[in-house]
């Protein structure tokens, strides 16, 4: 069962989040695997969303899990076709999915296989998921809701280049409503701009984050920042719009509260505008003294480096729980990127470097 392979295949399906019949390809190749090495399965339905879990006895809680989502985002058909290349003596695969996150996934699948046909006879289990690139919240957020729990949850899903991840930004995606009253372009005293309306809402909080925290820049950005994602109004340029909508994306660490963010949104409101929140997630903050977490750092051959990431992940779900998670992946390239990549050799290593982990536990 060569890694290569197996990542190749599963790179091979197209298991785009909105594509349910792709990711439950890529979960039954998945099943297919753990059976014939005579695993137990379980597989989660909620709302057509799968996840899948995997261990040698099927329960609640376990001391660890190994998670990992199949999805991806979108990408072009050549992105789905996996290719190997010789880059300075490394061994490179690029394709949609190799760095976030199925390579990292095959890694942990074979760590948890090989660990079990060598009798390591460790309370663990892998669980799987298909949404996570669209919130998680149908995946790993409903099974936390039904009391899945680990001691800690191994996630290969940030801390890139084997650095460990201790914190992730919390996530509060909101939309706005705007309702405005129509007039012709050139008689704009008797309309109402819906859209001018949400564009006065976004500076009025703009300007409350940069008041509070001041701007991010790329060297000082471990503060809360605002994203106008989408403004959406109006259907021609001499009409003045009466309804429009506006999604913003804000992000914020610890000790920046969901409640306090809230605050500012309902302040920088005016009149004809309403607001509701699309998703939302705490930040993660990971105890770099926790006991896994020195047991991860006694595997690694060079000294830990730890990091802060301003995205998030499946992990803010456990830390709304307090549940413990562990952040780190292989040296791979940016999610999300045209030429997605993983070092297929760093790959292999890190595989090993979890067994080692998991036998230490």
């Amino acid at each position: 069962m060569k890694l290569e392979n197996i990542l190749e295949d599963i790179i091979k399906i197209p298991s785009v989040t909105s594509d349910l019949e792709a990711c439950r390809k890529t979960v039954e190749y998945i099943i297919d695997l753990a059976q014939k090495e005579n695993l137990k399965t379980k597989l989660f339905v909620n709302d057509q969303v799968l996840s899948l879990l995997i261990a040698k006895e099927i329960k609640n809680n376990y001391e660890v899990i190994l998670n990992g989502h199949l999805d991806v985002v979108p990408a072009s058909k050549e992105q789905f076709v996996p290719k190997i290349k010789i880059e300075k003596g490394k061994r490179i695969m690029y394709g949609r999915g190799t760095s976030d996150m199925k390579g990292p996934v095959v890694s942990i699948l074979l760590a948890f296989i090989e660990s079990i046909s060598e009798d390591c006879n460790k309370d663990i289990a892998l669980l799987f998921t298909t949404d996570e690139e669209f919130g998680g919240f149908k995946g790993m957020k409903y099974l936390i809701d039904q009391n899945l729990r680990a001691n800690i949850f191994f996630i290969p899903d940030g801390g890139n280049n084997w650095s460990i991840c201790t914190d992730q930004k919390g996530v509060f995606h909101i939309r706005f409503t705007a309702k405005g009253i129509s007039a012709h372009g050139s008689r704009v005293w008797l309309g109402d701009n819906a859209v001018v309306k949400l564009i006065t809402v976004f500076e009025n909080i703009e300007r409350e984050f940069l008041k509070r925290w001041g701007k991010a820049t790329k060297k000082i950005n471990w503060k809360p920042t605002v994203n106008l994602g989408a403004l959406n109004g109006g259907d021609n340029a001499n009409k003045v719009p009466n309804v429009a909508t506006m999604l913003i994306d804000i992000r914020y660490p610890t000790p920046v509260t969901q409640s306090e963010l809230e605050e500012i949104v309902k302040s920088s409101i005016v009149d004809g505008v309403t607001w509701e929140t699309i998703s939302s997630g705490a930040p993660l903050s990971t105890n770099i003294k926790n006991e896994y977490i020195n047991k991860w750092i006694d595997v690694l051959d060079d000294k830990p480096v730890f990091e802060q990431e301003a995205g998030a992940s499946d992990g803010r779900f456990l830390a709304e729980k307090g549940i413990n998670v562990l952040l780190t992946k292989p040296r791979s390239s940016e999610p999300h990127i045209d030429n997605e990549w993983i070092d297929l050799d760093d790959l292999i290593v890190f595989k090993d470097s979890v067994k080692r982990w998991i036998r230490s536990i």
